[in-house]
């Protein structure tokens, strides 16, 4: 009885080591999630998006973000709302030396069936891993509290809105 209410918190301890490392990596390489987009002169302007407002869209600029060790990164996106930075896309060959290191730095991967997705999920950050074709793998790393941030954005207009009357 003993050693087996040990070993479950051992794997216990060890899920909550590897989400929190998730949550102090906090994006991709030197891009941090909910950081100032304008802080990194690797990322270009791409464009507004049309059906959100105040997000934007930014690319790797030529010569920045071109590979993960010895895996070529085929595109990197940025989304960005206000300019923070809360989504960011890294389209990659498929590899199975950086699915292993993945699963080495953040732990066992879990496997969504209803959006049919593999991910890491830490407190603040969300980092999915699906993959595109044949040849490449989508990593989206997602920061968790842009939601909460555009809801009192919402209601910061709202009350301005209703001050007026």
């Amino acid at each position: 009885m003993r050693l087996t209410l040990f070993l479950l918190l051992a794997a216990t301890l060890n899920c909550l080591a590897q989400n929190d490392a998730l949550d102090a990596k906090n994006g991709f390489k030197d891009i941090r999630l909910l950081s100032d987009v304008t802080e990194y002169s690797g990322l270009s302007y791409s464009k507004a998006l049309k059906d959100k407002p105040q997000h934007t869209l930014y690319k790797a600029a030529k010569g920045h973000y071109e590979s993960i060790g010895d895996v070529p990164i085929r595109n990197l996106q940025v989304y960005t709302y206000r300019n923070l930075i809360y989504r960011i896309e890294v389209l990659v060959a498929r590899d199975e030396k950086l699915f292993r290191s993945l699963e080495k730095a953040f732990g066992k991967i879990k496997y969504s069936m209803g959006s049919q997705v593999s991910y890491w999920e830490g407190a603040k950050v969300r980092l999915t891993y699906r993959p595109e074709g044949k040849k490449n793998v989508l990593l989206t790393y997602l920061a968790k509290d842009i939601n909460k941030i555009i809801a009192e954005d919402k209601k910061k207009a709202i009350d301005s809105l209703t001050s007026e009357f």
